[in-house]
């Protein structure tokens, strides 16, 4: 018999810097088509799109709800509600890989890993009423209440990988809500920082999709933007060359951004020049933005946290990606044990330099499952067990040359400083001016009179609301001209109201409150 089953995916505590984006992450997706295809009845829900459904959930034969460590407090509150419902609940993701005998707590069955072959093995002993005491990858509860863990399952092989089905984004109930659609290339990653829990969870083997199973995939979402989830894009350049030289001649080449390492700009790291050949191949394909993670402004803080990379490296790669109108998302990360109470402003100031268009700036977390955890946890500088807060906006840890206070209020005033007004102004006014004509053919009578109620909406960030009003006063063209051009203030506006949005809600001050109690207190 087929068994109804249902997936979570809870959001995270209250305001973030994610909130505009409406992705959710491709595990689910991936295991309910699996699941789907071998006849079970599945629906997914994402909070960042759409509220979950509880009644549904509790005529479910199995809950299926993945966190990350920012998230296991929402997922533990739905595992409890459900589990006093009596229905199964097996967890899954990062998180609970490495706590499953906390996430035991919780729910009968944690998925460690790579789940989407456990995942499937144990909807298949359930639906048939077989033993899963010998499920590679599980931890279950035994009818003693004690917790079992079953040997790790191996990873995922290069042709297991291949032989994958691409995810069914349809399962995520409003689905249609994404603007932007994700798609995966490949998993894991060769390098190993050590704030980093992708190679824990995906290993250091990179296992790639073929080219033809990423066109197809492309073509089936038919999207006009896309994000591409992989951790480093650009893993081998000559491989991810001929995917984009067949995306071009497929002509499947949506406007598209993706996380690369600095280095993907330059020919090798013994011929640091631009390489504008595959730039301009990524431009001509629909790169419109790269993720770099910068992380550093010191070569000395790059290597203590492993990672391989040079700042002369970056700063010339983001002249070089800029030099072919590709834009650059900055990730820095505050609180390395090289940093001083200045170091958030100077990466600030950093990426004013360089004119990265967007800027990240996120606190050194330690994660379970990552060097970092291992370490500071070993050092005895974990400041909070709440998880909810381990979500890179909150400091957690006590770094090593300021307080954890100072390093707070330092990251809010470098996000400040480069989300100044002044830059948010003279960016939207350069954009207008470069694109004279076509706001000029844009102003039609309708078009004018809706300006002070776009304004309204924009302020209130109902971004929902802003689409359908655009396209039916703008020309198509223009309509694609004019959004080019006034993109960048626009992201730097919402990144604004988002930073004032982060410190007005109860949380954050109740954090600040407390780092304020612990610095008072001393070490």
């Amino acid at each position: 018999m087929s068994l109804r089953v249902r997936l979570v995916e809870p959001r995270p505590s209250g305001h973030n810097v994610y909130d505009l984006v409406h992705l959710p992450r491709l595990g689910l997706p991936l295991m309910g088509r699996m699941l789907a295809e071998a006849g079970h009845d599945v629906r997914i829900f994402c909070e960042v799109l759409a509220p979950v459904d509880l009644d549904d959930l509790a005529s479910a034969d199995l809950v299926g709800i993945s966190s990350t460590t920012a998230t296991a407090p929402a997922a533990y509150r739905l595992a409890d509600f459900l589990g006093a419902a009596g229905v199964p609940v097996v967890l899954g993701g990062p998180h609970v890989t490495f706590r499953a005998e906390e996430a035991l707590g919780h729910a009968p069955f944690v998925v460690r890993g790579e789940g989407e072959r456990t995942l499937g093995e144990l909807v298949g002993c359930i639906e048939e009423g077989r033993s899963w005491k010998e499920l590679p990858g599980l931890s279950f509860s035994g009818p003693d209440g004690e917790p079992y863990h079953n040997p790790a399952r191996t990873r995922c092989t290069q042709a297991e990988f291949e032989a994958l089905p691409p995810p069914d984004l349809r399962l995520i109930e409003s689905h249609e809500k994404m603007k932007t659609k994700p798609i995966m290339t490949q998993w894991g990653c060769p390098f190993d920082c050590e704030f980093c829990s992708v190679t824990a969870m995906f290993s250091r083997s990179v296992r790639h999709r073929r080219e033809e199973q990423v066109l197809s995939e492309l073509a089936g979402l038919g999207a006009d933007r896309v994000f591409i989830y992989d951790d480093n894009f650009v893993v081998n350049k000559a491989r991810t060359a001929s995917l984009l030289r067949s995306m071009v001649a497929a002509d499947l080449t949506p406007a598209w951004s993706a996380q690369v390492r600095a280095d993907a700009a330059v020919r090798s790291r013994s011929r640091p020049e631009p390489d504008h050949e595959f730039l301009a191949l990524m431009r001509s394909a629909g790169c419109w933005m790269v993720m770099i993670g910068v992380e550093a402004i010191s070569d000395e803080a790059l290597s203590s946290i492993g990672k391989r990379q040079q700042v002369a490296v970056v700063e010339r790669a983001i002249g070089a990606f800029h030099d072919h109108d590709i834009a650059v998302h900055g990730m820095f990360v505050a609180g390395l044990d090289t940093d001083v109470a200045s170091t958030p402003v100077a990466m600030a100031d950093f990426a004013r330099r360089l004119d990265i268009d967007t800027f990240q700036l996120m606190v050194e977390t330690p994660l379970p499952g990552t060097k970092l955890w291992e370490r500071i946890r070993t050092e005895d500088r974990l400041l909070s067990d709440d998880w909810s807060l381990f979500d890179g906006h909150q400091v957690v840890m006590r770094p090593a040359h300021t307080t954890a206070l100072q390093l707070q209020l330092e990251v809010l005033e470098a996000m400040r400083h480069f989300y100044s007004w002044p830059r948010i102004l003279s960016s939207g006014l350069l954009g207008a001016l470069s694109h004279l004509p076509d706001i000029a053919a844009a102003a039609r009578p309708s078009f004018v009179r809706r300006l002070p109620h776009l304004a309204r909406i924009a302020w209130a960030r109902r971004w929902d609301e802003m689409a359908p009003l655009l396209e039916s006063t703008l020309p198509a063209a223009v309509r694609s001209r004019v959004a080019s051009a006034l993109l960048l203030p626009a992201l730097r506006f919402y990144a604004r109201r988002q930073l004032v949005t982060w410190w007005e809600q109860d949380r954050s001050k109740a954090h600040v409150e407390l780092l304020a109690s612990l610095a008072q207190a001393g070490p």
